[in-house]
């Protein structure tokens, strides 16, 4: 029986170097990487990332490859609040806790 990943699958016939005709199936595409707080597309992260290396896979920013610009710069904007006192813990929304712990 076919295994259930390759039912969708395109596929081709080949011949290989020792004269068999072997089906091969072709890959899907990866989906768009997303951003984690607004769903938004990611810029300057490639769809393909099976051959790159780490440091191609993704930008060498702020919490890169997992949120846009838009949500980091609201994040950067939240934890200067807290700090200088404009802006207590509580009032920030709960999806955003998260990342603003995580920044230094």
């Amino acid at each position: 029986m076919v295994e259930p990943r390759f039912r969708t699958a395109k596929r081709r016939k080949k011949k290989s170097p020792t004269g068999l005709i072997v089906r091969i199936y072709k890959r899907d595409k990866e989906a768009a990487r997303k951003c984690a707080l607004c769903d938004a597309k990611l810029h300057g992260v490639p769809r393909d990332k099976r051959k790159l290396s780490k440091t191609e896979k993704r930008p060498e920013r702020v919490f890169g490859g997992v949120l846009c610009a838009k949500c980091v710069q609201t994040i950067i904007k939240d934890k200067t609040r807290l700090e200088n006192g404009y802006m207590e813990e509580k009032d920030v929304p709960v999806k955003r806790l998260k990342f603003l712990k995580q920044l230094k």
